[in-house]
């Protein structure tokens, strides 16, 4: 798998009811708003990458519920962004798939930035979550596949 595209990222909003629409938003990239709309701000996304990196973002606050006032205190705002984040994470970039990319050769942040076709910013979050948050060793966990795949070598007569 490469990059996800973006229509299957819309597809994924419409199934869940959001209206999306661009519209001027000042500085901000996209506003989600509860009752199942979101605006983009086309102006401040910069290329595709950015726009699938926002829309698995917002996905993630639609399919989690986890919305916020703009004035709300920051440890609020904090906890419903990182909901959203592992909401994206794990369901477009499992811990399989970042390892069949790695197994596959793209093993630094920046190459498996382009082979997904995201920012550089949202696979290193995302490298650091599954580090953190779900304990993965990524070079034990591609030792311990390619040790998986390798066949047993036959006794020595």
């Amino acid at each position: 798998m490469s990059a996800i595209p973006l229509e299957t990222l819309y597809e994924a909003l419409e199934a869940q009811g959001v209206d999306v629409f661009s519209c001027p938003l000042g500085s901000l990239k996209a506003v989600a708003e509860p009752s199942g709309y979101l605006g983009l701000n086309q102006q401040h996304l910069a290329g595709a990458a950015e726009e699938r990196a926002v829309l698995i973002h917002e996905e993630g606050h639609f399919a989690t519920g986890t919305f916020y006032q703009l004035d709300s205190p920051f440890t609020v705002r904090r906890h419903q962004e990182n909901v959203a984040c592992r909401y994206g994470y794990e369901k477009y970039f499992p811990l399989d798939t970042i390892l069949d990319a790695m197994q596959d050769g793209h093993t630094e942040p920046w190459d498996l930035a382009e082979h997904f076709d995201v920012p550089l910013c949202y696979i290193s979050e995302m490298l650091e979550y599954y580090r953190t948050a779900q304990n993965v060793d990524f070079e034990a966990a591609l030792a311990a596949r390619k040790e998986r795949s390798e066949p047993e070598s036959a006794p020595c007569p």
